[in-house]
């Protein structure tokens, strides 16, 4: 009777946490710079009650974590395209009065409509990513045009560096190229 009871206790506990959502991988599907929100489906299978499995459904006006501080005076930005990976962190508790200063009297305790997404999940590794690793460094690479950030160094490959503003040197000023006067 007690290993009966035990048993069921376990089921019911297995059969809610079914239904609660935390984190998963995902793609993103849309994405819209201007609101900072996306479209997103988890990579993941929904179980059913039959027991049978299906494709989790696509999440719509999901934020989108960009790092960001200083009352977002400070940003660190990159585009976001549609099948980018990404986690998708499903809130305990609703996003509307984080989103939009209002309550809602509906419980979507991690509810997939509370999801948020976090872009650069990827399955295969990134050589940039190895690089930075092995040398400690930060890097910026976008198709080859980088920025290397190492202690006590910075490194900019490009072909062309824009400059707008005034450029004070301190230190030694080397080149190996011309110097071109444009006034």
């Amino acid at each position: 009777m007690l290993q009966e009871f035990v048993q069921a206790v376990n089921d019911s506990v297995k059969k809610g946490l079914n239904g609660i959502h935390t984190a998963m991988p995902g793609e993103i599907i849309a994405y819209d710079s201007a609101t900072g929100l996306a479209t997103v489906k988890p990579v993941m299978k929904f179980k059913k009650p039959d027991g049978t499995k299906i494709d989790f459904p696509q999440i719509t006006g999901v934020p989108v974590l960009f790092q960001q501080g200083a009352g977002q005076g400070a940003t660190v930005a990159f585009p976001v395209k549609a099948g980018d990976g990404c986690l998708i962190i499903v809130g305990e508790q609703s996003l509307d009065y984080w989103m939009y200063g209002q309550e809602t009297s509906t419980d979507l305790a991690f509810d997939m409509t509370n999801a948020m997404c976090i872009p650069g999940l990827f399955v295969k590794a990134n050589p940039v990513v190895a690089e930075a690793c092995a040398k400690t460094a930060v890097i910026v690479d976008v198709g080859g045009t980088r920025l290397t950030v190492k202690a006590g160094e910075v490194t900019v490959d490009a072909a062309t560096i824009q400059l707008n503003g005034n450029v004070t040197v301190k230190g030694n000023f080397t080149t190996t190229g011309g110097v071109v006067n444009l006034n």
